[in-house]
């Protein structure tokens, strides 16, 4: 257990959040191996993140519903008509009533319903390089929400007020499972090798996938937020490195046998078959593979993030005034790519791709490599009626905005 971090320290990174442990020591010996716990002795540490003030709030303003708004008491789910108007809107008070009587409140996905928390994530997604999820629990004292189990993605625990008391077991027969495989509730006797750790306001705790554990509250209520790190596992990469190879390799875009599944496996993978089928494994790991395949995985990881909202709707009302002599800029937080194959280039962006034919991309790179202002006329490599269309494309895509 690492004690004694730095206090009054804005938390805006994934280095704020594992400090004193660096980056590289987190890498090599916690990431997908062992439960770590950082005790703060600060318990204002996530003061401008969240608080149990925030909630009601967040409750009353947002309305988080479905699948984003859970109660929860001993691994039994509340009927949300307990809590809920007729309308289907949340009733607070009733909501209330149920934290009273022993429920945990579950926020599924609190980033997208408070700015700061969304702010983290996205800094924290964008330096992991792997999805990441906020849920936030709030248990009242001497209660428990959820039996022991194991999440099939990596946990941060950030503990926002109160006290939580977890028990992590031994994960020798349930190493790193699948991301989104079943995930079992286990009998305690059972698990093997407990250990305790009671998490303060201001720690925060991380746990592997695959590693069984519980948590619960004694003689004070609970509040903690889980980052959930959703990982691009390497069957993720050789399933992409595979689906590249096949635009190029006719022989993965053919139809198995008429009856396949009555073949006996000789007939199926014959000498001849198995030999070509290791051939385009080795292609699959060629370097232009490789390439093509990390490229699919970074556009599909863009755009599953969204921008954080600045009040674009501006910009949007004043797309017809843009001119040669406007200057555009990249909105806040964005980041962009350029990609340019067989089916055309575009720039990848949070939330959205613009696409067009291969021969703009000079065209789009000069954007993308914009790190402030620029105006229309400076885009090279058309003429300044496409210049200007382009720049209305973009900003009404979401990309750009209008700096006054």
């Amino acid at each position: 257990m690492i004690t004694n971090i730095e206090t009054n320290k804005k938390l805006e990174s994934f280095e704020d959040l594992i400090n004193p442990i660096s980056v590289r020591d987190f890498k090599i010996n916690y990431w997908e191996k062992q439960v770590l716990h950082i005790s703060r002795d600060d318990s204002d540490f996530f003061s401008a993140l969240f608080s149990i003030d925030d909630l009601d709030k967040l409750l009353e303003y947002s309305r988080p519903r479905g699948i984003n708004l859970k109660v929860v008491k001993s691994q039994q789910t509340l009927n949300p008509t307990v809590y809920e108007n007729q309308d289907g809107s949340l009733n607070l008070n009733q909501l209330y009533v149920a934290y009273a009587d022993g429920h945990t409140i579950v926020v599924n996905e609190i980033q997208r319903f408070w700015d700061p928390i969304k702010e983290f994530v996205q800094n924290m997604r964008l330096q992991l390089n792997h999805n990441v999820v906020a849920n936030l629990y709030l248990t009242p004292e001497n209660e428990k929400a959820l039996s022991p189990h194991y999440d099939s993605h990596d946990v941060f625990a950030l503990q926002i007020s109160g006290e939580k008391h977890w028990v992590v077991y031994d994960d020798t027969n349930f190493k790193t499972p699948l991301l989104n495989s079943f995930q079992p509730v286990f009998q305690r006797e059972h698990l093997t090798g407990a250990k305790e750790i009671t998490m303060k306001a201001g720690d925060i705790m991380y746990i592997p996938r695959g590693v069984p554990h519980e948590a619960y509250t004694k003689d004070t209520s609970s509040m903690h937020i889980t980052i959930g790190v959703q990982p691009t596992q390497w069957i993720d990469f050789i399933t992409k490195s595979l689906l590249n190879l096949s635009q190029s390799n006719v022989e993965l875009r053919k139809a198995l046998p008429i009856g396949f599944l009555k073949s006996d496996l000789n007939s199926l993978l014959t000498q001849e078959a198995k030999e070509d089928f290791i051939k385009i494994l080795q292609a699959a790991f060629n370097e232009d593979n490789i390439k093509g395949s990390l490229g699919i995985l970074e556009e599909e990881f863009r755009l599953k993030e969204q921008p954080k909202p600045d009040g674009h709707f501006f910009h949007l009302d004043n797309l017809n005034k843009i001119t040669l002599e406007t200057k555009l800029t990249k909105r806040d937080c964005l980041t962009s790519k350029v990609v340019n194959n067989f089916s055309g280039a575009r720039i990848l962006f949070q939330g959205n791709t613009i696409k067009g034919p291969s021969q703009i991309v000079s065209t789009l790179e000069f954007i993308s490599e914009q790190k402030g202002i620029f105006n229309v006329k400076d885009i090279p490599y058309v003429n300044d009626d496409n210049k200007v269309k382009l720049a209305k494309r973009l900003v009404r895509g979401g990309l750009l905005k209008i700096v006054y």
